[in-house]
């Protein structure tokens, strides 16, 4: 009983990786490389919503800065789905 389980151990990482705005592809390749079982996390949407509002600012993207996004996301091993349900949302000034 001195060791923590791995489950343990996943959802731990998961989380803080999770924290950091990281994809659940990200975090599931970084949980398979340290060999620990997966771990489902819920809110790559928000991550999503947030990473874009940090990088291009809260207002309506232009079709161009739409491009720079979905690139930039998908990059970070993001969902075309998930990307595509954030960019097309309508936005506040």
């Amino acid at each position: 009983g001195w060791l923590t389980p791995e489950e343990q151990i996943a959802e731990r990482l998961a989380l803080s990786l999770a924290r950091r705005h990281k994809s659940q592809m990200y975090i599931n390749g970084q949980l398979r490389k340290r060999q620990l079982p997966r771990v489902q996390v819920d809110d790559e949407l928000e991550s999503i919503r947030h990473l874009v509002e940090r990088k291009f600012g809260t207002g309506e993207l232009s079709f161009e800065e739409k491009g720079k996004a979905y690139r930039f996301l998908k990059y970070r091993g993001f969902k075309d789905s998930a990307i595509r349900q954030v960019l097309n949302e309508k936005r506040e000034s």
